[in-house]
C-alpha cells in the first residue's frame, strides 16, 4: 500500500517537511519513493528514495501525518 509519510528537509534553517510517497513494508516501516520528485539541486531530504524508514505519527499544522523518523 503506498501513502504519503512527511520527510525533513535539511538546511532549510526551520524544520521543514515534504510529503513523498512510500510503500508500506510493515505497521511502522515505509520504503521511500519518489525517485521522480527528488531533485538533490532543490532539496536536501533526510532519507533517499529507496530508504526504508522508520515512521510515527505527528501532529503538523493540526493534522495527525506519518513522519519518517529513522533509517532501518
Amino acid at each position: 500500500m503506498t501513502k504519503n509519510i512527511y520527510i525533513q528537509i535539511l538546511g532549510e534553517g526551520t524544520i521543514v517537511y515534504r510529503p513523498v510517497p512510500a510503500h508500506k513494508i510493515e505497521d511502522n516501516i515505509y520504503e521511500i519513493e519518489g525517485h521522480d520528485i527528488y531533485d538533490p539541486e532543490d532539496e536536501n531530504w533526510e532519507y533517499l528514495p529507496g530508504t526504508h524508514v522508520i515512521v510515527e505519527k505527528r501532529n503538523l499544522d493540526g493534522t495527525e501525518v506519518l513522519v519518517a523518523i529513522a533509517s532501518q
